[in-house]
């Protein structure tokens, strides 16, 4: 039998080939968006030619900015659309914690059968796909006299119920021996809520707050069922196909939205990783 050290070693390998494969493709992707028009053409002739070689490589012959010039400060449209996504993403975040904190404050201190019954719902809701509730949601935005507006997208999001049950799994792995403790001093729930309930279950609340910025920022189906003025796209759906023409253009638009996600993973990683530690708590 294999001893416990090799089986370490064997695990700690495999993680680290796994790690290295999901990190290719942000390398080709900022290797991409340093090379320029005419040598990526030639790398990529076998997919738009369907005929030749398609290679890679580890650094371009002739490394180029010509491709962030063009984004940045000849091309108007990637402010609108980066813009549309950033005011997208942060009002549904704030919507998201004004209604899930409460919310899932609520299910773990309400016990009961209806509270079960409900949080169960929550539950199935949650795990259906967006593709299952797209006609209703179309159908409800659409009576409302939103469609075709940002609000079309923000609302939905909004009322999720997969910060809900995130931010509820921090709530009810606080012992309830500090709440019995503070209502010795208090018996406002209200108080209870601000000075004991968020300050501990604030772990969970930014893991929440994060995985759903990292799923809000790349959001397709939503902007492109509900939106359909270009002007209201955010850059996930503005993007353009990647023709043998736009294939630079494609590289540094990409590198460049993906930045902001890759910041926040690094500067919150404790965040993410405590909190959805506090999550897996039970009562």
């Amino acid at each position: 039998m294999l001893s416990h050290s090799i089986i370490k070693k064997l695990s700690l390998s495999a993680a680290a080939a796994a790690c290295i494969l999901s990190c290719i493709p942000v390398f080709i992707l900022m290797v991409g968006a340093v090379t320029g028009k005419q040598e990526l053409k030639v790398c990529l002739e076998g997919i738009f030619n369907k005929q030749g070689d398609t290679y890679f490589f580890l650094f371009p012959s002739y490394p180029t900015l010509r491709g962030f010039i063009e984004v940045l400060l000849d091309k108007p449209e990637f402010y609108v659309v980066f813009w549309n996504s950033v005011k997208l993403t942060c009002l549904i975040i704030f919507g998201q914690i004004f209604f899930a904190v409460p919310a899932a404050w609520g299910f773990s201190r309400w016990h009961g059968k209806l509270s079960s019954l409900l949080f169960y719902l929550y539950t199935i809701l949650m795990l259906l796909p967006f593709q299952v509730t797209m006609l209703s949601n179309y159908m409800v935005i659409n009576s409302m006299g939103i469609l075709d507006t940002h609000a079309a997208v923000i609302l939905p999001a909004v009322f999720s119920t997969f910060p809900v049950f995130n931010i509820y799994r921090s709530f009810i792995g606080i012992p309830e021996e500090i709440f019995e403790a503070f209502s010795l001093e208090s018996k406002s729930r209200m108080k209870m809520f601000c000075r004991i309930g968020i300050p501990l279950a604030m772990p969970g609340i930014k893991a929440a707050v994060l995985l759903s910025v990292i799923e809000y920022w790349n959001m397709i189906e939503q902007p492109l069922l509900f939106l359909k003025t270009p002007s209201l796209w955010p850059f996930s759906i503005y993007i353009p196909g990647i023709t043998y023409d736009n294939v630079s253009y494609i590289f540094v638009f990409s590198l460049i939205v993906l930045m902001p996600m890759i910041l926040l993973v690094l500067w919150c990683r404790d965040d993410i990783r405590n909190g959805i530690g506090t999550m897996a708590l039970k009562k």
